[in-house]
């Protein structure tokens, strides 16, 4: 029971930190799906030196798994694998790699979980002359990143080099911000070389590396997390998570347009629509973030950041879809002639007629004065848009379809900590807290679409047919924000 009350306790501090360091921007500067590479290249006469960095943000870590415990193995193992990925020739003959030393090092990332970086210093002993050089950096070519590389000579001169001396990211320390929305991607270089001139060293080769914690960090996180509020810290994380879903949701994106847009065309039934789209949010965002945990922890080659666009072209396309389908509604009701224009003036200050009382006006003002007209004008027809339960889960895929990162580490916290359960509680809170959000905004503008509507219908603005201009305007506006979504997804693929 002490153990799980610690246990609880170091989680509740993740989902407190996570909700602290909340911003749009990650601890990682790049985002905490990617990994970074650097490689600097020192030509000398007798071969040529190698300096390979690798820079994991906090899933790609998460990744590893107990690995990260075991630092010194961690390292060997992943330089090695990385010596089979860099391609390195002279005069076009192939020169040998020999792994000389390596060391990897973790660091606090996004709400205290770590980060790794592994240091890989390889030899390749060759009579180098005047001619070409050639490098190539295979490793890992599905992964999202940052990858770099910079060439000098010891006693070499660079006659011509398609790569710069010094590195833009100061070795994956540094990366400059007008570079994040377009990180550099270079994996190869072309040398060519002569004989002569001053003596150089590689880059940081005499700098400690600027990430450095020592012993196992599962272990550190337990021992500095001891005490006995274990309950209170499971209840703080709760609400930390419920707030961080909450925030998260009120960040940009996130369907809060569309809800908003959906909410508008309810009426009364706005409540209960809000609850049910709620509700299919949580499921959403709950299911996609636990399969997307599954697929990272079965396998550390899976690269998350690759399914993301997938995933935001299919949202848009859904939101694109509803729109058409909202549309079509609307002029199929319009065309059967679910107005009614019968002239009693009891039924058209329900916006609707006798047929479709469900969905009153909440403006008594606009009752009475509606209520005051001759019995023989017809009120203008007011088609429905509500598409029932396909519009519900719809929605519900547009606001959860897409998981977060910040749900996803809380998942891959608790699964280090061996309490995948409540991970799934976290996640869970994650959802609500996103639901309610959006439903909150969607709310919002359902009452000042009401409130437009009965100031313009007392002003007689648009002939009495606000309502109807208002559901057309929603759902043109659905069609509008789903083709941005599909247009800049597409661009950047």
């Amino acid at each position: 029971m002490k153990t799980l009350l610690r246990l609880l306790l170091a989680l509740g501090a993740i989902a407190a930190c996570l909700f602290v360091t909340a911003a749009p921007a990650s601890a990682h500067p790049l985002g905490n799906f990617t990994v970074n590479r650097y490689t600097g290249i020192l030509v000398s006469a007798t071969g040529v030196q190698v300096d390979h960095v690798v820079d994991l943000a906090e899933i790609p870590t998460a990744q590893l798994g107990r690995a990260i415990d075991d630092l010194p193995a961690l390292a060997g193992r992943e330089c090695a694998t990385t010596a089979r990925g860099l391609d390195l020739s002279a005069a076009g003959t192939a020169v040998p790699l020999t792994l000389t030393s390596s060391e990897a090092t973790i660091a606090d990332g996004e709400g205290g979980l770590p980060i790794t970086r592994i240091t890989c210093a390889f030899s390749g002993q060759a009579d180098i002359g005047a001619g070409e050089v050639t490098f190539e950096d295979r490793t890992a070519p599905g992964s999202v990143g940052w990858r770099e590389i910079t060439a000098v000579g010891d006693e070499m001169t660079l006659t011509s080099s398609d790569v710069p001396a010094v590195s833009t990211s100061d070795r994956l320390t540094a990366y400059p911000e007008d570079l994040l929305q377009s990180p550099l991607n270079v994996t190869s270089a072309t040398l060519v070389v002569s004989p002569g001139g001053p003596a150089g060293v590689l880059p940081g080769s005499g700098d400690a590396d600027p990430t450095t914690t020592d012993g196992s960090w599962l272990s550190s996180k337990a021992t500095a997390l001891l005490g006995d509020n274990g309950w209170f810290a499971a209840v703080l994380a709760l609400l930390a998570a419920l707030a961080l879903g909450a925030t998260h949701a009120l960040s940009p994106g996130h369907g809060k347009t569309v809800m908003a847009f959906y909410l508008s065309q309810r009426g009364d039934s706005s409540v209960r629509s809000a609850l049910a789209v709620g509700s299919a949010v949580t499921a959403a965002h709950t299911g996609s973030v636990l399969l997307l945990g599954l697929l990272v922890s079965l396998s550390s080659a899976f690269v998350p950041a690759r399914l993301y666009p997938w995933l935001t072209l299919a949202t848009g396309l859904l939101i694109v879809g509803l729109g058409l389908y909202l549309l079509a509604r609307l002029r199929s009701n319009e065309g059967g002639g679910h107005g009614h224009g019968h002239g009693h003036g009891h039924g058209h200050g329900h916006g609707h007629g006798h047929g479709h009382g469900h969905e009153q006006s909440a403006e008594p003002e606009q009752q009475s004065s509606v209520a005051l007209a001759p019995a023989v004008v017809a009120a203008p027809a007011e088609p429905e848009a509500t598409p029932g339960r396909l519009g519900v889960w719809v929605m519900g895929l547009v606001g959860g379809l897409v998981p977060s990162p910040s749900a996803l580490l809380l998942l891959l916290a608790a699964v280090a900590l061996g309490r995948a359960w409540f991970g799934f509680v976290l996640v869970f809170a994650f959802g609500v807290g996103m639901a309610l959000s959006l439903a909150a905004v969607g709310l919002l503008a359902r009452d000042l679409v009401l409130r437009l509507e009965g100031l313009a219908e007392r002003r007689g603005f648009l002939g009495g047919n606000v309502r109807t201009f208002l559901r057309y305007g929603a759902a043109i506006g659905i069609c509008a924000v789903g083709t941005g979504v599909v247009i800049r997804t597409l661009v950047n693929f």
